[in-house]
């Protein structure tokens, strides 16, 4: 049975490409020029009775912010910059981790053992620690210096490099076992290259755990995404607001709508107005969980079933058997005794 067919691939397969499709029609329609707003709340009397920050159910299903935006059209429009993000990472992760996994699996073994020893302490190498401490001076410190482009570019970078030799240790310990079979040894005596047998043999083993393993780099992308932004490293570009010029109360607000962005910038309100934190963490908690849904689907696919190790043969055709003359008693002894049946 294909994975398509499964509910559980299906309902996750929805559930991603309805919040990222439908941010992008939506913010088509609904651009942030045209944003709900409401900072003051009346009565019926037009009387003022409440002030931005709004509580959810209060005009507007889902609050809004300390600005008056409505919390749900940027939660919507932000799906589009997080899963966008999310899938170029994941992406990028996945193309050069491959490209050099499997050329670390051709490598003589000693090299290979070696290399792969020194690549696995990125397995435990804390990836929020190690991002914030690349990504903070340029978003924060010098981001007078950097245009915002550069910022994005430079953030997307690192996110990237970062899991890459995870990625590639990965792919070529699944190659290099994969390569120890014994019908290996007999493509290459029958002349198969190093590139035959990657194309022909490796990538068709390689493909679903490829998908399992994009999926799971989705994941982390999301995950690392939001701690990143509880640190107040925001992905979309940093800029600065001046709340009370007497005080100097200046704040860190993101340039985009982006979830782990939101989250950062409003922390500091999770004991107060805590919905403007809780709107743009549904999102993550969704995505996370349909995702979820489609690595499990995948892996009673292809690893429980061992749907990754099938392959199409090609049905042999059989000869029609030669029907054979049915002889009746007489001719038998004619032939036991002139040898012919005349």
């Amino acid at each position: 049975m294909s994975v398509w067919r499964s509910p559980l691939f299906l309902s996750g397969f929805l559930i991603i490409v309805t919040l990222f499709f439908g941010s992008i029609i939506y913010s088509h329609f609904v651009p942030n020029e045209k944003q709900p707003v409401m900072q003051i709340r009346f009565d019926e009397q037009k009387q003022p009775v409440d002030s931005a920050p709004i509580a959810p159910f209060k005009e507007m299903p889902f609050g809004t912010d300390r600005f008056g935006v409505s919390m749900l059209h940027k939660v919507i429009d932000g799906a589009k910059y997080t899963l966008g993000f999310a899938f170029l990472v994941a992406f990028a992760r996945l193309f050069f981790g491959t490209i050099l996994g499997l050329i670390l699996s051709q490598l003589p073994k000693p090299v290979l053992r070696i290399s792969s020893k020194l690549f696995e302490s990125f397995y435990y190498a804390p990836a929020t620690v190690v991002a914030y401490l690349l990504i903070y001076p340029v978003l924060q410190i010098f981001t007078w210096s950097v245009p915002k482009e550069q910022q994005t570019i430079f953030s997307l970078l690192i996110l990237i490099l970062i899991a890459v030799p995870t990625v590639m240790v990965t792919v070529a310990n699944e190659t290099s076992k994969f390569l120890e079979n014994e019908f290996i040894s007999s493509v290459k005596v029958l002349g198969g290259g190093r590139i035959h047998k990657l194309r022909k043999h490796v990538l068709p083993y390689l493909k679903p755990r490829l998908s399992i393993l994009y999926s799971q780099q989705l994941i982390a992308t999301l995950l690392l995404a939001a701690h990143l932004g509880i640190l107040q490293v925001f992905i979309g570009g940093t800029d600065f607001i001046t709340l009370d010029p007497l005080e100097n109360n200046t704040v860190p607000v993101a340039m985009i709508n982006e979830w782990s962005s939101m989250i950062g910038a409003n922390y500091y309100q999770i004991r107060g107005d805590r919905w403007i934190v809780f709107a743009p963490l549904a999102g993550f908690a969704i995505t996370i969980l349909a995702l979820n849904f489609m690595v499990e689907a995948m892996k009673r696919q292809y690893l429980a079933k061992g749907a990754y190790t099938k392959r199409t043969r090609r049905v042999r055709k059989t000869k029609t058997p030669v029907q054979v003359k049915k002889l009746y008693q007489e001719q038998f002894d004619r032939i036991m005794k002139t040898g012919t049946d005349n």
